[in-house]
């Protein structure tokens, strides 16, 4: 009810004294500062916690389990700290056994074996075989193709009775170099299934990258057909193929009865990439591929060549900060056991092509994009920088074997000539150290 301005029975000091009261209280509540919502619902939350803490401590300790333990599991924290831990593992004990002075396949032994997978454990690398068993790929219908593509090659240079050089075998790369893949030229816009196994190559035109590849090889391996090659040289790979495909491939078709001077291989990255194999296992299958040529006893240099470098960035680097890339650092402690094996085996060298490919600026690594095509395929030009430095150490090889050879030409007695079949150690032709001949030869009368 409005009160009449002209009723003076309420001008009284007690309604005045409430008036002023009422109209402080207000101008208090006006300058007073607004809450914060965020500080309320922190205050709210505390509450609640604190009150099911007092009158319902056990069903609040069991939520605050599962809610964590949810967490955890969508943010991916428990999977990230059991890969650091496989990591950890794997870089301390990537290769616990010395093999460099095995001198037979049936020294390769499995017992011993940390792990079988690159990222620690047994279970995680189901496509990870055997090192020391030949396995085929029968039921990839492309490799068959390219199987017995090489197979007809090999038969000929038999037929031919061809006296090579050097023998290539391997794996994409040294297909590649043939001018084929999965022993097509890479032209497979009809073939959906092929057309889908190229989905490294997408962005490469792939039958123009073999033509290329085909010919910066003969460039130095075509010996007498392109002019300038010095050498005839022979590459026999299959694209996926691991240190197993290879061993069966050399078992069952591809070498036959063929003596090249060199064997030089080319395989591991399959390896470490496709199949996940461990560190130890994946040395384990190169030297497997060793020892079964150093089985033929043919007098012919066998020549490991590094595994290449895999980059798992777009900007090919390798090392450096914040850098973690697994199959680099498997590929160089690999590399590091194979030159101790080549070391401690006559007949054996090792071909180290990390600073073809690779370039340092800094405390950083990086791959040569000009090399490669994508993160590890080679380029034309990649596949020139490898024949030309091959080539080098082939010269080298072959200038070798011609100077142990005039040393038996014209011996002039039979002590002298089977001293001198050993006088460059061992380097020997026949994998003798000169030593060893000394200590059972040297004194007895002849």
């Amino acid at each position: 009810m409005k009160i009449p301005t002209n009723d003076e029975s309420f001008d009284s000091e007690e309604v005045q004294a409430f008036t002023r009261e009422r109209e402080i209280e207000e101008l208090t509540r006006q300058s007073r500062p607004k809450p914060n919502p965020i500080v309320n619902c922190f205050v709210t939350c505390i509450a609640y916690v604190q009150y099911f803490w007092i009158h319902h401590r056990a069903e609040t300790i069991l939520g605050l389990i599962l809610f964590g333990s949810v967490t955890l599991a969508v943010t991916g924290t428990i999977e990230a700290y059991e890969h650091e831990k496989h990591h950890h593992q794997k870089k301390v004990h990537s290769i616990q056994n010395d093999y460099s002075e095995v001198k037979s396949a049936v020294e390769l032994k499995l017992g011993k074996v940390d792990h079988w997978c690159l990222d620690g454990g047994d279970k995680n690398c189901a496509r990870c075989d055997d090192p020391t068993k030949a396995v085929h790929r029968m039921d990839n219908r492309m490799w068959g193709h390219a199987l017995a593509a090489n197979t007809k090659d090999a038969q000929a240079l038999v037929d031919q009775r061809a006296d090579v050089d050097v023998f290539f075998l391997g794996d994409q790369n040294v297909e590649a170099r043939a001018g084929r893949w999965y022993g097509g030229n890479g032209n497979f816009k009809k073939d959906s299934q092929s057309k889908k196994s190229g989905r490294f190559w997408d962005n490469t035109d792939i039958p123009e990258l073999l033509r290329k590849s085909n010919k910066k090889f003969n460039k130095y391996f075509d010996k007498p057909s392109t002019a300038g090659a010095k050498y005839k040289g022979v590459a026999m790979g299959i694209s996926g193929d691991t240190s197993p495909n290879l061993l069966w491939r050399i078992q069952n078709s591809e070498v036959l009865t063929l003596q090249p001077k060199v064997w030089w291989l080319n395989v591991g990255i399959n390896d470490l990439m496709a199949t996940s194999c461990s560190e130890e296992i994946t040395l384990l299958g190169i030297l497997r591929v060793v020892e079964e040529l150093m089985m033929k006893k043919d007098g012919s240099t066998i020549v490991i060549n590094s595994i290449l470098p895999i980059s798992t960035r777009s900007d090919m680097k390798l090392e450096g900060k914040n850098t973690s890339n697994k199959f680099w650092t498997a590929a160089k402690v690999i590399n590091e056991r194979l030159k101790r094996f080549a070391k401690k085996n006559p007949g054996v060298k090792f071909f180290d092509a990390t600073s073809i490919v690779t370039v340092n600026r800094g405390h950083k690594t990086f791959m040569r994009k000009e090399m490669f095509v994508d993160k590890f395929h080679l380029s034309a030009e990649g596949q020139e920088a490898l024949a030309e430095q091959q080539a080098s150490v082939i010269e080298s090889i072959l200038k070798s074997r011609d100077k142990k050879a005039s040393y038996r030409d014209a011996p002039t007695t039979a002590a002298e000539a089977k001293i001198e079949e050993f006088e460059e150690g061992e380097d020997d032709l026949y994998g003798y150290p000169k030593d060893e001949f000394n200590d059972d030869f040297l004194d007895i009368d002849w």
